[in-house]
């Protein structure tokens, strides 16, 4: 997962990056990666399938942006903590399989705001990195 995180860096700067797993038989998500495990571990799990945040990137898999501090708050119930980090800006960008969404790929910044642009280069970056996956199978 590092490389991955890693690959994405190298084209969409980042502060944060975590990877969630979509659980949809307990109707969570589960944290599998994270860039800093201090203060957002892998292991850890949200209760938020019902979320407006859920019902975009979850449900419709549709990437979301938050560019405000309202847009923050409206979307993730840790927005306190996230902008004790610093983080302001969030890039949330739904993987799908078998016609749901398995899993987010999640990044947060500080100050820029993330553009659509940079939504088309994270889903790139990670065709690129799971069909090297694949091919090591």
């Amino acid at each position: 997962m590092r490389t991955l995180a890693s690959a994405i860096s190298a084209v969409v700067p980042y502060d944060l990056f975590t990877l969630l797993i979509v659980d949809w038989n307990d109707n969570l998500v589960r944290r599998a990666y994270s860039t800093d495990e201090q203060n957002y571990p892998s292991g850890g799990v949200k209760r938020l399938m019902d979320s407006l945040w859920a019902d975009q990137v979850i449900h419709h898999s549709q990437v979301f942006f938050a560019a405000t501090p309202d847009q923050m708050a409206e979307a993730f119930s840790d927005h306190a903590d996230l902008s004790a980090l610093g983080l302001h800006k969030a890039l949330n960008v739904p993987i799908r399989d078998a016609g749901k969404t398995c899993c987010s790929l999640n990044l947060l910044r500080r100050d820029e705001a993330f553009s659509a642009n940079e939504g088309y280069e994270v889903l790139r970056v990670f065709g690129r990195w799971s069909s090297k996956q694949l091919q090591r199978q």
